[in-house]
């Protein structure tokens, strides 16, 4: 995590939550996201590898002219608009902490989530998911499943369900902030300290709001 941290690859507004998370002893995050919007051109939403193409996705709101930009381009399969949820990866060295942190999870909103694996290496696997999800059928080959003059209100829709998952996440992070750590791991505390680590001060709402609140800025 902490390589993707100094390069900027983690998502801003997940950072808080997974430094809570690494900072137990014995826990830690894997491939992991803070809820985001994607228009993809592909046969399902689901689809994957060669039977879709990801044209944009954002972990922050959208704008009207954004949506726009899809109706310029060709579709060769349909193009959906998606929204999902937080979606957190985590391992623990024993079954005890998974229990803790799954129990916690789920009463912080994450209903969906559970343990996906159990191995040697490493350890219990968990999948925290709140069941945050739409998906929007935009464009076919032959038509216009949502009109063009249509896009405000679906901007206005997608960006409330990704702020609930981004709610979610932050009450997530509440909750296991009041939890953790239970044995902290000395060397993560140190790292912190040593390089002035203090996202992990904030909520992943405020973060988000303040990514949100810069994008507006560069807008206007």
């Amino acid at each position: 995590m902490w390589e993707d941290l100094e390069i900027g690859y983690l998502d801003k507004d997940l950072l808080p939550l997974l430094i809570v998370l690494n900072i137990e002893q014995g826990i830690h995050t894997m491939s992991s996201c803070s809820g985001r919007i994607v228009a993809s051109d592909s046969r399902s939403p689901w689809s994957r590898e060669s039977d879709s193409t990801i044209i944009f996705k954002k972990h922050t709101p959208v704008k009207p002219e954004e949506i726009l930009e899809l109706y310029k381009i060709p579709v060769y399969r349909k193009i959906w608009l998606n929204v999902t949820g937080p979606i957190i990866h985590l391992s623990t060295m024993d079954l005890a902490t998974a229990i803790k942190i799954l129990r916690i999870a789920r009463l912080s909103g994450y209903k969906h989530s559970g343990i996906i694996s159990l191995s040697s290496d490493k350890g219990v696997v968990l999948e925290l998911t709140t069941g945050v999800y739409m998906a929007t059928p935009l464009r076919t080959r032959s038509k216009d499943i949502v009109k063009p003059e249509e896009a405000p209100g679906l901007v206005e829709l997608v960006n409330n369900i990704l702020y609930e998952g981004k709610k979610r996440l932050a009450k997530l992070y509440v909750e296991l902030k009041k939890a953790l750590p239970w044995r902290p791991d000395e060397e993560i505390v140190e790292y912190i300290e040593k390089h002035g680590i203090r996202v992990h001060e904030k909520s992943p709402i405020e973060v988000f709001e303040e990514l949100s609140s810069n994008l507006r800025d560069n807008y206007n």
